[in-house]
């Protein structure tokens, strides 16, 4: 009787210890997955060059074809920087300055 209480015990431990593990390792995976992934958006900025316009661009070298000091043209930002999806995508207000590249206009 005793021997079939600790196999019982037991069972339910290993059980439940492989439950946790297969857990553990499905959200590892899932977090190097959407790491890996990471997406970016290239923005076309207002006039002023200190707002990002709502929607990213698609072609930014034939609008914006130079880099130099001030981000007066374009701004690249990484998915989690941005909020909604397709042409309704818009800049976190809080990450507009932190921008991970940037273009500006030739005049």
């Amino acid at each position: 009787m005793k021997t079939i209480t600790i196999i019982r015990k037991n069972f339910l431990m290993v059980v439940a210890l492989a439950t946790v593990i297969g857990f553990s390792a499905f959200k590892m995976a899932e977090t190097t997955k959407s790491e890996d992934s990471q997406s970016q958006f290239w923005f076309a900025m207002d006039a002023s060059g200190e707002t990002p316009l709502p929607g990213p661009i698609s072609s930014v070298d034939e609008i914006c074809p130079d880099k130099e000091e001030q981000a007066n043209c374009a701004r690249l930002y990484n998915a989690n920087q941005t909020t909604g999806s397709g042409n309704s995508r818009t800049v976190i207000p809080s990450e507009i300055n932190n921008e991970v590249d940037h273009r500006t206009r030739v005049d």
